[in-house]
């Protein structure tokens, strides 16, 4: 529809400006659609000497509609097409985010190409995008990205975007992409109540697990003024996976006020209690029989420790009854360590794991079976809370001018005892102001239209945070997963006695601090005699964690750093043909960190992020373009297990033990990509191509080592709703991401081995591989989606969902090889004006497929997928 409406100009701007910032103690969302006051979301702001804007239909509604027609503001925070973003951008609606059965982000490969299904432990809403890592973002302000189950209660919509965030969004960690949720919003027209529910589920060849989810969801305008919405959720759901949980409670209210014309004000809030959920752990040990047998031919039974002590590397022998005594081990020139055949006496002083090896002769060890389900402990238990509030005010100084000001906040607590001999805790703080002035002017250049579509202005964003953990747990090939997962501790491993009412994730082991060497502990192992291991000290709940810096962990700190961002950017659209968007940003950011357990450690430095993007684009039709884009940023490579400071190491760098290290701020990212997007057919089909090259920085490694990892692919989509009965979708992706030198690190970086001399679990201390050129882990080279759903004019429909990959390996070596695979969803529903309900029957061919339980250069286990198994939803509306 069309929109040549003017608004005037009725506040001065001192006094807005003022109105924005009392608002700053909360948060602010306004979604690009509604930035516009007094208009509907598909309306424009317009001046009678520019271009008019045109907003076409779709088959559907915007809740239902598969084409991209919500108007795009997850690039440039400003309002555009899809078709005229020259960027690879994919849409969620409504209807698809409350009503399919999203588990993980892998279930997210539906809607966009370039997504790889890279397991999430079960509980991530952040996709694996181009191969790496991305972001998560709530209406274009950057939250954290910490994993818990998945929870769409205050959201109604998504984009997601290939590539780093805008020079407007300002320098994140993860450059593969982000997913930017769109909040609900209050409804202006009418009152709606919704009640929906999702139960289930019953696996027919299988065993079934309890799972049920039910969302209250109302909405209705308070005044001519002023409109809210409540939608609260409360999640009760075990899982396939043994010993797994997603339970949790959300609340989410919002508020929206049009005091006048050219004024909006949205507030939103939301408090998520996660409060019983768990990870899953996959299968460790993974070699190609594994693979190959379905989990019928697993290496069960005992590891065997080498354990250096002085110079030398000692390692047990093993009888029905134990240890019967020890051999020396030597390496060869393909870096094996090789048992010698003459028993000797273990020396007495202390030794140091520092690797492992499996004997498939060892007594008691042999090939077993091992269930798709196994996960976990009973014991474990993770939680986490959630607490954000948003505020964004819009003002509309005249029909070319506009200011935004939008504020976000977010409390995030985390504790993690899940995976046996890991824990951990989080308490994190963000605070972010972003104030923007838009302008939309036009002008008449010597004949040439041009417009210019711009958005300058800065963000001040805070983070704080506390991170305690003890990482030991992804070495996990150590353990025999056919025992009793209670089993699955350091103690279990080595014997050691677990403190009384302490959390089995650790040993429980106090340690005095000490001045001499605080980091580290010896005790007295009943299998192997006297060991050092890592000093824990207690971290409340029943939890330990290892001291923060050098000696000790890179992952334990606390700290602080603010980023002060000036950006502007200006899309330029000559004679609405040729269009040129450029923009840039400068970021400046003060960091400090310190060691919140044992000795007093702490550093602090200053750090300048410039990041800039230019794109050129033409368009041979209104409803077509074809683009270049060339993006390059730096970013703040945060690592850990959250978005946290860590400690840097010794580099070739410099020496930055206990200290910042400086190269995990020149993070460099580049970004070239090629498009072309098409409306084919007018508010029916629509398709884009994408042809993309990037290279990132990843984060330094403990030595100070930084690689680099380059991505190359193509990249397709299509959407296709000829009218109200059929909607369906086609995603085509092609890549190929290796790293140009890396050493390999990790726990096992070359996987796991049946051969009683290849160490795995040593990260690389043992095998000391060379830096080289590697593929990287996890990513198949081609990887299908499509959907097509039928609706009949009687209510019934169906609707049918597939995916498939090609091959791919599961660490840098590729020992490993995961063949081809795919999967079936098919869903029956019925849809009536007031209720719907649905059928939905997942993984119907019943495959034993795979993901990769941690993306990357490489994996300590192997996630199997859920087998067939239905899920009953229903909705009904007052």
């Amino acid at each position: 529809m069309k929109n040549s409406r003017q608004i005037p100009v009725r506040i001065k701007p001192l006094p807005a400006l003022i109105a924005s910032f009392a608002f700053a103690s909360s948060a602010a969302v306004v979604h690009a659609a509604d930035a516009v006051p007094a208009a509907p979301s598909s309306e424009a702001v317009q001046d009678s000497d520019l271009p008019t804007v045109t907003v076409k239909g779709a088959a559907g509604d915007r809740k239902t509609a598969v084409l991209p027609t919500r108007p795009q503001g997850a690039i440039y925070g400003t309002e555009g097409a899809v078709v005229d973003t020259p960027r690879s951008v994919s849409q969620i609606n409504a209807e698809q985010l409350g009503s399919d059965p999203i588990r993980t982000a892998d279930d997210l490969v539906k809607y966009a190409p370039g997504i790889t299904r890279g397991g999430g432990q079960n509980v991530s809403i952040a996709p694996q995008i181009r191969g790496q890592n991305t972001e998560v973002f709530q209406d274009g302000q950057r939250g954290y990205n910490v994993r818990h189950p998945t929870n769409f209660n205050a959201y109604e919509g998504a984009d997601i975007v290939a590539g780093s965030s805008s020079v407007v969004f300002g320098p994140s960690s993860s450059s593969g992409g982000y997913i930017n949720y769109l909040s609900k919003l209050p409804s202006f027209e009418k009152p709606l109540t919704t009640v929906s529910g999702l139960f289930g589920a019953w696996a027919p060849r299988g065993e079934s697990w309890k799972q049920a989810r039910l969302t209250f969801d109302t909405t209705a305008p308070i005044n001519d003024t002023t409109a809210y919405r409540v939608s609260i959720t409360g999640q009760r759901a075990d899982d396939y996976f043994d010993n797994v949980k997603n339970n949790f409670n959300a609340f989410y209210g919002a508020l929206a006020f049009k005091p006048r014309n050219d004024l909006r004000i949205d507030w939103n809030a939301s408090y998520d209690d996660y409060y019983d959920f768990n990870v899953t752990h996959g299968w460790n040990r993974v070699t190609q029989q594994l693979v190959d047998s379905g989990g019928k031919q697993y290496a069960a039974g005992r590891a065997t420790p080498l354990i250096r002590i002085g110079g030398t590397v000692y390692s047990p022998v093993y009888n029905t009854a134990g240890v019967a005594g020890w051999q020396t081990r030597t390496r060869n020139a393909q870096g094996q360590y090789i048992a010698n055949p003459a028993l000797v006496a273990r020396p007495g002083g202390a030794g140091t794991v520092v690797g492992w090896v499996y004997d498939p002769n060892a007594p008691g060890n042999r090939l077993a079976a091992i269930s798709p389900a196994q996960s976990g402990r009973e014991e474990d238990k993770n939680t986490a809370t959630r607490l954000t509030s948003q505020l964004r005010v819009a003002w509309d100084l005249s029909p070319k001018w506009s200011l935004r000001n939008s504020t976000f906040y977010e409390r995030s607590a985390d504790t993690g005892d899940s995976v046996g001999s890991f824990l951990s805790q989080f308490d994190d703080k963000i605070f972010e102001n972003r104030l923007e002035l838009r302008g939309k002017h036009a002008f008449d250049l010597g004949g040439i239209k041009l417009t210019n579509d711009s958005n300058t202005g800065v963000t001040y964003r805070r983070e704080s945070y506390q991170t305690l953990a003890a990482n030991n747990s992804f070495n996990i090939n150590p353990y025999d997963l056919t025992l009793d997962p209670s089993l699955k501790t350091p103690g279990g491993l080595y014997g050691l006695p677990l403190q009384s009412g302490a959390s089995g994730s650790w040993i429980g082991t106090t340690a005095a601090r000490s001045a001499g060497n605080p980091a580290t502990l010896v005790v007295n192992s009943p299998y192997f005699g006297l060991l050092n291991i890592p000093a824990m000290f207690p971290a409340g709940n029943g939890l330990y964690a290892e001291i923060g810096g050098t000696p000790g962990a890179s992952y334990t700190s606390e700290g602080r750093w603010t980023t002060a961002s000036f950006f502007t950017q200006h899309n330029l659209l000559f004679n609405e043909r040729f269009g040129l968007n450029i923009g840039g940003n400068a970021s400046f950011i003060d960091a400090r960190i310190r060691n919140p357990l044992g000795p007093d450690r702490s550093d602090s430095e200053g750090f300048y992020l410039p990041s800039y993007q230019a794109s050129v684009y033409y368009k041979p039709t209104v409803d077509s373009s074809v683009y270049f884009t060339l993006d390059r940023s730096t970013a703040l490579n945060t690592g850990g297990f959250a978005n946290v400071l860590t400690w840097g190491g010794l580099s070739v760098a410099g020496d930055y033990r206990n200290k910042l290290n400086p190269l995990a701020f020149e993070s460099k990212s580049e970004l070239k990509e090629l498009g072309v997007k098409a409306d084919l057919i007018p508010n029916k089909l629509f398709a884009s191509l994408a042809g993309f090259y990037q290279t990132r920085d990843t984060s330094p490694d403990t030595n100070g080592n930084m690689h680099q990892l380059k991505v190359r692919g193509v990249e397709s989509a299509i959407r296709f709703q000829p009218d109200r009965h059929i909607s369906s979708g086609l995603n085509l992706t092609w890549i190929d991401a290796w790293y140009t030198s890396i050493i390999p690190a990790g726990f096992s970086p070359f996987g796991f081995y049946a051969d009683n001399a290849t160490v795995w679990g040593d990260s690389n201390r043992l095998n000391g591989r060379t830096a080289g050129r590697y593929d990287a882990a996890g990513i198949p080279a081609y990887s299908l989606t499509g959907f097509v759903d039928y609706r009949f004019d009687n209510g019934f429909g169906v609707e049918v969902v597939a995916w498939w990959t090609s091959k791919w390996a599961t660490n840098l070596s590729k020992t490993v090889t995961v063949p081809d695979q795919y999967n079936v969803d098919v869903s029956l529903y019925y849809r009536a004006p007031k209720w719907n309900a649905a059928l939905r029957f997942l993984n119907v061919t019943d495959q034993l497929n795979f993901s990769n339980g941690l993306a990357g250069s490489t994996t300590e286990f192997l996630q199997p997928t859920r087998p067939f198994s239905v899920l009953a939803q229903f909705s009904y509306s007052l």
